[in-house]
């Protein structure tokens, strides 16, 4: 933009003294061919003896009488020096009112031109400081600085739609999720107190089940808030994923063989990774925990091999697989593909934000994750991370 108006301004600077000096001149010939034949070629080839043009600058010569002859040249001298300053006085006056007026529309065609963007630009960050998210400005059709920043606000409104949709849909589903557990507790509660249900030691585990799934809900949006915000701490050193991917499959083979499900470790050699090893932990948790509930009974594959510069982590179920929709939504917070079986190997709830943990914790430390259909049947997890 700034070229531009560097350049409409030169090309203007530059046709006012063209316009000048050709009104200027054409006035000039135009007085000499108006009075020469009047004055004849002899008189404006030959001026008075008295038009010195010295005596301008301050010069005093001694004056001699002048012929009758002399002084009627003189005169007609003077009246041709008038007449000639008088054109290109209303010349140059001319020249300076068309270099304006030329100037003024120009100027205001550009002007226009810059300001009715950067007026759409302020009515639209009003609207969008009134609360309105779905805002779209036609884009200018130049390539400049106007056009740039009428994308990035574009840009800015889109994602500030979808920040909002996501929010509006976050406190839905925490809203459903924290009024289940809160309806339970409430019912039972009340049921103990009119004397419908007894408060013995089976209301009571049942209350305790309800406020562990509160208090893991809390923990679990805690945690995700602080990962996809970037204020969780990472301490990140070399670690060997094969042997991590051991220790977790050694932890949860009790908690496996009760879902009658077989845990198949398949990783042979070191796999160095750069990663904190809790979150690390944390991320295979949440995938074998999944895994548990939805391939029970059958088998459930762990692997960790290096691929290129990348660490790969496979967790693969035999389980019925993903559902197209479902693949798409894996990883959203609160989804749960199938409501039926949305409980935990050990009988409790799933707080549904596994999965979403699982992502922000991954790709919080420089990796990512991702969820397909095995070809051979069950769900895969892929983590990749960067090789130590």
């Amino acid at each position: 933009m700034r070229r531009r108006l560097t350049r409409v301004f030169a090309l203007l600077a530059l046709f006012a003294v063209v316009l000048t000096s050709v009104l200027t001149v054409g006035a000039a010939f135009r007085t000499i061919s108006t009075l020469a034949p009047q004055l004849g070629l002899s008189g404006l080839l030959s001026p008075p003896r008295d038009f010195n043009f010295g005596a301008q600058f301050g010069d005093n010569p001694a004056q001699t009488p002048l012929t009758p002859q002399e002084a009627e040249n003189a005169q007609r001298w003077r009246e041709i020096g008038n007449t000639a300053a008088d054109n290109l006085r209303r010349s140059a006056i001319t020249a300076a009112l068309i270099s304006f007026a030329v100037a003024f529309v120009a100027a205001a065609i550009v002007t226009r031109q810059i300001t009715r963007p950067l007026s759409r630009l302020a009515e639209a960050a009003a609207r969008l400081q009134a609360g309105e998210r779905d805002i779209q400005l036609p884009i200018p059709p130049r390539q400049d600085e106007l056009q740039d920043l009428t994308l990035a606000f574009n840009t800015l409104t889109q994602s500030l739609s979808r920040q909002e949709a996501w929010r509006r849909s976050l406190m839905a589903d925490i809203a459903h999720d924290l009024r289940t557990p809160l309806s339970v507790l409430r019912s039972e509660i009340e049921a103990m107190q009119d004397g419908v249900n007894p408060a013995d030691e089976a209301g009571m585990a049942r209350l305790h089940g309800e406020v562990l799934l509160l208090a893991r809900l809390v923990t679990d949006l805690r945690t995700l808030s602080l990962a996809e915000s970037g204020a969780m701490d990472f301490h990140p050193q070399a670690l060997d994923a094969a042997e991590l991917l051991n220790a977790v499959a050694a932890s949860y083979a009790r908690q496996a063989q009760e879902v009658g499900v077989h845990l198949h470790l398949d990783a042979p050699q070191p796999v160095p990774i750069e990663a904190d090893p809790d979150r690390l932990m944390q991320v295979l948790h949440n995938l074998i925990s999944n895994a548990l509930r939805y391939a029970s009974p059958g088998e459930v594959m762990l692997s960790a091999r290096l691929e290129g510069g990348e660490a790969v982590l496979v967790v693969r179920d035999h389980g019925p697989g993903f559902k197209p929709d479902d693949l798409s939504r894996a990883f959203e917070r609160f989804y749960r593909a199938d409501a039926s079986r949305s409980r935990d190997p050990g009988g409790l709830r799933s707080s549904g934000l596994g999965l979403a943990i699982a992502r922000a914790l991954t790709e919080a430390q420089g990796g990512r994750i991702e969820a397909s259909n095995h070809p051979e049947g069950g769900a895969a997890f892929v983590v990749r991370l960067p090789r130590g």
